[in-house]
C-alpha cells in the first residue's frame, strides 16, 4: 500500500525552516498551533524517513502535561507503531511522550489519554445553570497515575471534547 506524506496543520516548509506563511502565521496567532505543536511537527517530518508507516496519518495537536507531552495523531496506526514513535518523539523532545489516536469515541479517546489508569466511565452532566460537565470516573486504585496532573488531564480533556471535564475517583 502507497502512502502519501503524514498530513500536518501547517505548511512543511514552514515548519523545516522556521519562517511562517501568512496562512501558517495566522494558525499561530490565534493559538490553533503552539510551540509545541511547531516543535512536535519539525521531530516528526524528520522522522518521517526512519520511520515509514507515518506517511499514512494525520498529525492533529500536542499538548503539555507537565513532564510528559501528549500528541494526538489519527488515521489507523498499529500500537507497535505508537509504541515506537513515543519512544523516538520522546528522545527528540527530551520528556516522555503519550501518543494518542484521535477518535470520534469519546470515551476510547479519553481511555487512551488516562492509560494506564483504567476508566469506570464516562457520564454527561447537566449542572443547575444549564452547563454540561463530563465526569470521568477511574479507579481509586489507579489515583497515583493521575493525581498530580489530574487538572491538566481535565483541561486537555476538555480542550479536545470542547466540554468542561472534571475526573472523579471511585
Amino acid at each position: 500500500m502507497v502512502y502519501g506524506n503524514l498530513k500536518y496543520p501547517l505548511d512543511k516548509i514552514c515548519v523545516k525552516s522556521g519562517v511562517f506563511c501568512q496562512s501558517c502565521q495566522r494558525k499561530i496567532e490565534s493559538e490553533a498551533m503552539t510551540e509545541e505543536d511547531i516543535e512536535v511537527m519539525r521531530a516528526l517530518i524528520n522522522l518521517e524517513e526512519k520511520l515509514k508507516f507515518l506517511k499514512k496519518g494525520e498529525y492533529m495537536r500536542s499538548m503539555n502535561l507537565g513532564d510528559e507531552l501528549v500528541v494526538l495523531i489519527r488515521n489507523g496506526f498499529e500500537v507497535a507503531e505508537l509504541t515506537t514513535l513515543e519512544r523516538e518523539l520522546s528522545n527528540i523532545v527530551g520528556k516522555k511522550v503519550k501518543v494518542v489516536e484521535y477518535t470520534n469515541d469519546l470515551k476510547r479517546l479519553i481511555e487512551q489519554i488516562i492509560a494506564p489508569a483504567s476508566l469506570l466511565g464516562v457520564n454527561k452532566i447537566w449542572l443547575p445553570t444549564g452547563e454540561e460537565v463530563i465526569s470521568v470516573r477511574i479507579s481509586r486504585r489507579d489515583r497515583r497515575y493521575l493525581a498530580k496532573v489530574k487538572e491538566q488531564y481535565e483541561a486537555l480533556i476538555e480542550k479536545i471534547s470542547g466540554t468542561k471535564a472534571k475526573i472523579v475517583f471511585e
